[in-house]
């Protein structure tokens, strides 16, 4: 059919979907929507633990948590736990706790686990994006300084944010350290009814996102990452009653992202 055009419009030919067509598109759609459904939740949370005895805990463990994670390190008996991660983004004044490293360890002590074994490695706290990504890398850093014999670690993570980390760490622990994952299924949902409850679905649906995205977008340059110096946290932890000590207006100057340049 030749093409007409008129003033403001015109017809040309086209091809289009037949019945049959669209009837084997909605299968396949169907069909995707079911295995996402159904299998993205077991896909963003595989578990694929290894051998070693050296446990890094990362990030904000939600308290739901705990139970199972004491669990598993009374039933691994590690030779010793690294807590990481990045500065709280609240409760800082009210706790004097700078980071959820710290949060983790002082949970974990509280819950039983003998202090020797914990090791605090927090990111730095002007690190505000890729949070996992550097937590990888300060953890390698300190594995290098202060246990140069590691050849293999289990990162322990929760929920459907475990792939995304596990492979995050991966690429900052390779080739000289292993690392395997260890899982903490999720309380609040599971693989068939994640999509019934709006947390369910706003985690699962960003963490696919997040996943996607480490993928297909995130390189860096782990050489780079590994050999730039990185600040000590060690002295921005601070007591609850140091803050109440404080006048209102001073209360600021004790967060850890307020004085960048001494923690």
């Amino acid at each position: 059919m030749a093409k007409k055009s008129y003033l403001l419009i015109s017809r040309r030919e086209r091809w289009g979907l037949t019945w049959k067509g669209w009837l084997l598109l909605m299968f396949l759609l169907a069909a995707f929507m079911a295995f996402f459904t159904f299998r993205i939740v077991p896909f963003l949370s595989a578990e694929n633990p290894n051998y070693s005895k050296i446990l890094v805990l990362e990030g904000y463990v939600e308290d739901w948590a705990y139970p199972e994670i004491i669990s598993r390190i009374e039933e691994i008996k590690p030779e010793f736990i690294i807590t990481t991660g990045t500065s709280l983004d609240q409760g800082f004044y009210l706790s004097g706790v700078p980071s959820t490293a710290y949060l983790t360890a002082r949970s974990l002590i509280k819950l039983g686990i003998d202090s020797s074994l914990i090791h605090v490695v927090p990111v730095e706290p002007d690190v505000l994006v890729n949070r996992t990504y550097n937590s990888a890398i300060t953890v390698r850093k300190w594995l290098e300084a202060n246990s140069p014999e590691t050849r293999s670690i289990n990162l322990v993570s929760t929920a459907v944010h475990a792939r995304r980390s596990h492979y995050l760490f991966k690429m900052a622990m390779k080739p000289h350290i292993q690392t395997g994952n260890i899982v903490i299924p999720p309380r609040y949902f599971n693989s068939k009814n994640w999509f019934r409850t709006s947390r369910g679905f706003r985690v699962v649906l960003s963490e696919t996102i997040a996943w996607f995205y480490v993928r297909l977008f995130f390189s860096p340059d782990v050489e780079k990452d590994l050999s730039r110096q990185t600040k000590d946290m060690q002295g921005c932890l601070i007591s609850t009653q140091q803050i109440k000590n404080e006048k209102n207006r001073d209360i600021l100057r004790f967060h850890p992202r307020a004085h960048q340049s001494s923690c």
